[in-house]
């Protein structure tokens, strides 16, 4: 790791004096944990008991918390419904002290849900065995879009920067993506999409995985050489200053206006992984803030790294604070 111990523990720091605005979908994400208990005489199904329900913030809210953990002035932008799983995020946001202006509620809109049903016996690893999505059955209105909007615009001179997360559920849309990109130069914009990428071409940084880098260049891309073609191709396609592509288990590449692709590997023990979902999240959010912090692109990277590898050894979208980052650099160190 070239990133030094003392030069980490500071970037770390400074991120108390960093004000992001994360726009994207929030997302409820629902753990349903129970006991396994017998097969069914009803079909040929695990009959299963009850334990716990669990609620986390999942998709763009996910980044938000990741934010929230690593000290950062974080501000929430999204629209969900008016049921409890919008009214369970919001007042999460606002247990956390954010100010949750820029959640904006649409009455016939549903909050994205993706439920998790997970089997364990007692004393060992959950599996998960089944997941619900719940989708809005309508779109984001002209109005909640207005009214997101607006908050932002208010939002933008006290920002140091903007994530927007596209899950592909409408909140981030075109009018959103040119208020970021209109915003002050001074303002850095990251832009993680599922779907569509091309989309947010002039931003700072992405953080596309694998799979979605290769979409973008029409192919599968598995060896080192494909993907520092395909980085480059794209760095400069979507005239981005820095492009970050996750690798799963290979860890990560960054290439920035240098066009020297860096390569790091997975960080953590593999025999410790036990969920990789919202580790994106975790990564745009530790880029995002270790780059308006003060850090080059090179050592943001490396920082989001390392707080993927502590995010993959929890259940659920879950988040690293700067001591668990702090440990594993100096385990890995």
């Amino acid at each position: 790791m070239s990133l030094t111990f003392a030069r980490l523990g500071d970037i770390l720091r400074r991120m108390s004096d960093v004000r992001i605005a994360v726009v994207g979908d929030m997302v409820a994400d629902v753990y349903l944990d129970a006991e396994p208990v017998r097969l069914s005489r009803e079909a040929p199904v695990m009959v299963s008991r009850f334990r716990k329900e669990t609620l986390l913030p999942g998709g763009a809210a996910n980044a938000v918390n990741n934010l929230r953990a690593l000290g950062v002035d974080v501000m929430p932008f999204g629209v969900v419904g008016a049921d409890d799983a919008g009214m369970s995020l919001t007042e999460t946001f606002a247990s956390m002290e954010m100010e949750v202006k820029g959640i904006v509620i649409q009455d016939d809109y549903e909050t994205i849900m993706k439920t998790r049903v997970m089997l364990s016996e007692e004393g060992r690893r959950a599996q998960q065995v089944l997941r619900i999505d719940r989708e809005p059955c309508v779109p984001v209105s002209p109005q909640a879009e207005l009214a997101l909007l607006r908050a932002f615009r208010r939002a933008r001179p006290d920002l140091s920067a903007v994530i927007l997360s596209d899950y592909g559920y409408g909140a981030v849309t075109d009018g959103v993506i040119e208020a970021a990109r209109s915003a002050s130069p001074d303002i850095l914009v990251a832009a993680d999409s599922r779907y569509g990428l091309r989309r947010f071409r002039g931003v700072d940084v992405a953080t596309p995985n694998i799979g979605e880098a290769g979409a973008l260049v029409g192919r599968r891309l598995s060896a080192e050489q494909e993907c520092r073609e395909a980085g480059l191709a794209l760095r400069r396609d979507l005239e981005l200053e820095c492009l970050l592509i996750t690798r799963g288990n290979q860890g990560l590449m960054v290439i920035d206006q240098k066009d020297e692709p860096l390569f790091l590997p997975a960080s953590g023990a593999e025999d410790e992984v036990t969920d990789v979902s919202g580790a994106g999240d975790t990564v745009i959010a530790l880029m995002t803030a270790a780059r308006a912090a003060g850090a080059e692109w090179e050592e943001a990277a490396e920082l989001a790294n390392l707080g993927a590898g502590v995010v993959v050894t929890k259940l659920g979208a879950a988040t690293a604070s700067p001591e668990e980052i702090l440990n594993v650099a100096a385990r890995e160190s």
